[in-house]
């Protein structure tokens, strides 16, 4: 439910075959369905909704010839801004998968009152907004108190599995494996934007999540959530 997998519209896959690459290594992983989400960021070069959805239909051709059957959605990851609102209802800035929901992303030193006054500007408007890769930001990490604070906004929580495994550091591993154990994140995600450092290969943090964590919420964080947007349900 976020990934850099389209080719040749961000800092993500470069071409078609580094696409191909990166839904290979997802697909091996026991991923099948996608919610692509190319950066969206207001003042730059952004890929236009008509060039996600021809491309996104060029990569599941070019997956099926090579025999992997996979669901794509289309989706941005946003970061924020005033005119994001503005940008979503005119439809040049996407939703996830055409739901309610909403990927958000903001610089990891923005204080929180600013990352807390957008998101329950969004929710108040009738989104869902889903904060990305949150254990990036610099307010989170030093104060606990406003991971609770989000949820109480209904704000969704996604982490990435690479903060799982710690790839990421130490430091960012213990705040994932706290948001998960206490029940606070909703949604892990790859982020994958390559088919090296960061790839979309899961089987690692899987593997952790389904040995320490209750299966039931294992399932809900890597799957059972992520079809709740694709369908716009509800979470809970």
């Amino acid at each position: 439910m976020h990934c850099h997998i389209l080719p040749g519209v961000d800092d993500g896959a470069r071409d078609m075959e580094q696409s191909m690459r990166m839904i290979r290594t997802a697909y091996e992983s026991g991923i099948r369905n996608f919610i692509l989400t190319p950066h969206y960021k207001e003042g730059r070069h952004n890929a236009s909704v008509s060039t996600i959805c021809g491309r996104m239909e060029e990569v599941r051709r070019e997956a099926a010839k090579r025999g992997m059957e996979v669901s794509l959605y289309a989706g941005n990851e946003i970061l924020y801004s005033g005119e994001i609102a503005e940008r979503l209802e005119e439809g040049r800035a996407l939703t996830l998968a055409g739901s309610r929901y909403v990927l958000i992303e903001f610089f990891p030193a923005h204080p929180f009152s600013y990352i807390r006054n957008a998101l329950d500007e969004l929710g108040g408007m009738g989104y869902e907004p889903i904060l990305a890769h949150a254990e990036r930001y610099e307010c989170l990490l030093q104060n606990w108190e406003n991971v609770k604070e989000l949820k109480g906004l209904n704000v969704g929580i996604q982490i990435n599995a690479a903060s799982i495994t710690g790839a990421l550091g130490f430091g960012v591993k213990r705040f994932a494996h706290r948001l998960l154990k206490e029940r606070l994140a909703d949604y892990v995600g790859t982020d994958a934007h390559d088919d090296g450092r960061r790839s979309p290969d899961v089987r690692k943090c899987l593997s952790q999540l389904y040995r320490r964590y209750d299966p039931a919420y294992a399932d809900a964080v890597c799957f059972g959530n992520a079809m709740k947007i694709i369908n716009d349900k509800k979470q809970g």
